[in-house]
């Protein structure tokens, strides 16, 4: 019997040893392989950007692709999250600001899409372009009813291998952002409402993407009449979707889509900056354009809630001069300043602005 308990606790024993050895073995495997490494860049990015990233979005973004952070933000209110592969150029700018200051919001290469869902946002990317791996999405977060009370967050990323021009990598970019940028705001104290989940995520809208005057239904909706749309040669619109964004655009045009009317509302930084420009203009003289001119510029402005900031509305006439067609146009100049002020109406209402007025 005891030659028994003898045998039977020299095999425990060997089996231990073997179960400690294969144990010490594989973790050793796992440190020379890179995968402690890897473990700990991935427990790292649970707490980037102080813990308001939303990791889980990022991961499902870069799908498989071994990603490190910068950890909490930057004096500049700046995160980042790169690829950890070398041969790999991808990764995530994220940045938080005022949202009553100054920034450039648009390069005028499109229309940027709204987000939709109860959020105040843009979603930039143009199916038109050769890099589909590029793209930005960018928030407006109200933290108070206080005129200029409020937060722009943005998200810039490069994926270096193309995929935009696919719907739900659109998503991912915008869960990434919306889920950030609320942790952000909570974790500051800025009582921010959120939207819900982003189901659908449009693209930059392009003059390509002119439809017929009588179908419009987003931004341009209402601006003109068909009687007067007739009688100023105006066949064609270019719109976005209505909802709150940081900038909405609408163009009318000719049969072609050539563009001859361009209104345009701007709502917090991108607001603030055409104030600031028709600051220096009118300091400098820099702007020309007289009332009642054929290339006359009429504008409106209104005091909106938080983010959305004293918003700032406009229309340029288009008209190329050199073009014996279009020079033939003549300019209606008090319905252009009616048509203003129906745009202006209509997004102002939209944001929970005051009444728009003619500057």
């Amino acid at each position: 019997m005891s030659d028994v308990r003898f045998w039977r606790r020299r095999w425990v024993r060997r089996t231990t040893a073997w179960a400690v050895t294969a144990v010490v073995l594989a973790g050793g495997l796992f440190w020379v392989s890179g995968g402690y490494d890897s473990w700990r860049a991935d427990r790292a990015l649970d707490a980037a950007c102080d813990g308001d990233l939303a990791a889980g979005a990022v991961r499902e973004l870069f799908d498989g692709i071994s990603l490190s952070s910068s950890g909490g933000w930057t004096d500049r209110r700046h995160c980042t999250v790169r690829a950890s592969d070398d041969d790999t150029d991808a990764g995530l700018v994220l940045s938080a600001r005022e949202s009553d200051r100054r920034t450039v919001a648009w390069d005028g290469s499109g229309y940027d899409a709204p987000l939709g869902y109860n959020w105040t946002g843009s979603f930039r990317f143009n199916p038109d372009d050769e890099d589909t791996d590029e793209a930005q999405a960018v928030l407006l977060l109200s933290c108070g009813r206080e005129t200029g009370d409020g937060l722009m967050i943005t998200a810039d990323a490069d994926l270096a291998r193309g995929g935009f021009d696919d719907p739900v990598t659109r998503e991912r970019l915008v869960s990434v952002l919306t889920e950030t940028a609320t942790a952000y705001a909570r974790r500051i104290g800025c009582a921010a409402p959120a939207g819900g989940r982003v189901k659908s995520v449009g693209v930059t809208t392009t003059a390509r993407d002119h439809k017929p005057v009588a179908a419009a239904t987003g931004s341009c909706a209402g601006v003109l009449d068909g009687r007067t749309a007739a009688r100023w040669g105006v066949r064609t619109a270019t719109e976005i979707s209505r909802a709150p964004a940081l900038l909405e655009n609408c163009a009318l045009g000719g049969l072609r889509g050539a563009q001859l009317y361009g209104f345009t509302a701007y709502y917090g930084p991108a607001a603030q900056e055409v104030h600031d420009e028709r600051r220096y203009a009118r300091r400098d003289d820099a702007d020309d354009r007289e009332t009642d001119a054929p290339n006359a510029r009429y504008s409106m402005t209104a005091r909106c809630p938080g983010a959305n900031g004293t918003a700032a509305f406009q229309v340029d006439t288009l008209h190329d001069e050199d073009n014996p067609k279009f020079a033939a146009l003549t300019v209606d100049h008090r319905e252009l300043r009616a048509a203003l002020r129906r745009f202006a109406e209509r997004s102002a209402k939209m944001h929970g602005c005051e009444v728009p007025r003619a500057e």
